[in-house]
């Protein structure tokens, strides 16, 4: 049995011609909705709302679970921290038994000192310090008087 081209689109020809008269006949009503109705209306707001609700608690779970990625307790350790601009500041990192002077602006970050030994005098453990070394009665700028005048001498 050979098919040939003709063959087969005589067999095809009639069925693709009722199938097409029969769509014809069969045209699916028109549905009229109106543009602003209220039910369209309460769709879309209800789906901003969940659209919004969505990011919104995505960005509550990433802000709560960021302190879970940190795991062990760091050996760097900032100590206590001054503004001296807008964008520049000065910060004092402990680093296991090693204390950094560092200085940040937006050019870059430099380290100014470092020393072995303990911490300098009037400053505390970094445990027991107000956020982000800030040592309460103990003026940042005076221990960095301090340090600055003994690595003069």
């Amino acid at each position: 049995m050979t098919f040939s081209l003709a063959r087969l689109s005589r067999c095809l020809l009639p069925m693709a011609v009722l199938s097409a008269a029969s769509v014809a006949q069969a045209a699916p009503q028109q549905v009229h909705v109106a543009p602003l109705s209220l039910g369209s209306v309460f769709s879309v707001l209800f789906g901003l709302v969940v659209v919004v609700s969505l990011l919104l608690g995505t960005a509550w779970l990433l802000r709560r679970f960021q302190g879970l990625q940190q795991g062990a307790p760091s050996m760097i350790q900032p100590v206590a921290q001054m503004q001296l601009g807008l964008k520049e500041r000065v910060l004092l990192i402990r680093i296991d038994q090693e204390n950094v002077l560092i200085g940040c602006t937006p050019q870059g970050i430099r380290a100014l000192h470092a020393w072995q030994g303990p911490m300098p005098q009037g400053l505390t453990a970094p445990a027991a310090q107000t956020p982000f070394g800030a040592v309460a009665g103990a003026p940042f700028v005076e221990q960095l008087k301090r340090l600055l005048a003994e690595r003069k001498s």
